[in-house]
């Protein structure tokens, strides 16, 4: 999902790679028309990285309404189930999106995705810079889906 800042997206799947090991085939940049500018620069970004880890990769953005949860819950399945249908891992990383755009994609996710990924980054004094520029102590990658899923585990074998 696009927010405000190219640098979200890219720095998001930069991390995500690199500390989580989650490359990915395929990537689809949702993004409200205002931000369709910046969605372009950050797929020319993003394809930019991801053809030095894995040359082939595909990065496709598709323009959604901001402010209907319900048009982007729909799309969000639909590009999930697909992907599914395939056999492939579905991440949906909300590090970038806008409130609406993540409360739809959330609404939408049910066991269509594999992964929740979130770039934390403590301070926003630099985040607008690549990845590697932004003190690495201050950045914490999370994939709420496993962290949930791993408590969920720890609860059930601590009865």
């Amino acid at each position: 999902m696009m927010g405000r800042s190219h640098w979200g997206l890219f720095n998001s799947v930069w991390a995500m790679s690199r500390n989580l090991d989650f490359v990915p085939d395929l990537v689809h940049i949702l993004t409200a028309g205002c931000d369709k500018n910046a969605a372009d620069k950050a797929a020319i970004m993003v394809r930019s990285l991801l053809s030095e880890i894995n040359p082939g990769s595909e990065v496709k953005v598709q323009v959604i309404s901001e402010e209907d949860a319900s048009e982007i819950a729909e799309t969000v399945k639909h590009i999930a189930a697909e992907e599914k249908g395939r056999g492939n891992q579905v991440a949906l990383d909300v590090t970038p999106g806008k409130k609406t755009m993540v409360v739809g994609a959330m609404l939408a996710s049910g066991n269509l995705v594999d992964h929740v990924y979130y770039l934390h980054i403590a301070s926003l004094k630099n985040a607008d810079r690549p990845f590697l520029e932004i003190p690495l102590s201050s950045q914490h990658c999370h994939d709420f889906l496993a962290e949930v899923r791993s408590k969920r585990q720890q609860a059930q074998e601590g009865r």
